[in-house]
């Protein structure tokens, strides 16, 4: 910020410039910022990466996106972003706040969400997999939705069983930890595959 006072920041490097730069994070206890709204998602993504590390996150951000990260599953809000998030962090909305506490007044209001650290998934590449497959096309069925996560169809009729999930089901219906237990009964798979 060009007006800030001289000297501020004491020398440390500071959020801004091109849209979607992830600056490096030094270890804290608690985590706070203002977020930017064309780099929230990095950052929201960069806070999941180091929640053991924190006892807090309290960001301002879009109240769209505060409303994606506190939606429930069957709702049109609820996707992959609430599920990483919510992986990671039990998310507390703390207050909203209007255009017109700036100046000079944004289009959208904001708000104050507060992030608990309580991990229900680890953060693995099952994980993330397993996520993103069930919401990139969101009218699919699990069934098609996972068809390339494992090797074979039985191998995924195998997981799904073991973790309590219904194939013909849609991801938007699945909680945190029904997916955390897909991603384990994937993982268990994958390691015991046979290399090719």
């Amino acid at each position: 910020d060009r007006q800030r006072a001289p000297g501020a920041g004491g020398g440390r490097r500071q959020a801004g410039g091109r849209p979607g730069a992830v600056l490096r994070y030094r270890r804290a206890e608690v985590l706070a910022g203002n977020l930017p709204y064309q780099i929230t998602g990095p950052l929201l993504e960069m806070s999941v990466s180091i929640a053991a590390h924190l006892t807090r996150a309290v960001f301002m951000i879009q109240a769209e996106v505060a409303d994606r990260l506190a939606a429930e599953p069957s709702t049109k809000t609820y996707g992959a972003l609430t599920v990483f998030v919510r992986a990671q962090y039990i998310v507390h909305r703390v207050r909203s706040v209007s255009p017109g506490c700036f100046f000079p007044p944004p289009d959208v209001t904001s708000a104050v969400i507060e992030l608990e650290p309580h991990a229900i998934a680890a953060e693995t590449d099952a994980f993330r997999d397993v996520v993103r497959a069930a919401f990139a096309t969101r009218r699919k069925t699990l069934r098609n939705a996972w068809a390339k996560i494992l090797p074979t169809r039985a191998a995924l009729e195998e997981a799904a069983i073991a973790a309590g999930i219904s194939l013909d089901a849609r991801g938007e219906t699945l909680d945190v930890a029904a997916f955390a237990r897909m991603a384990l009964e994937t993982e268990r798979r994958l390691e015991a595959a046979p290399e090719a």
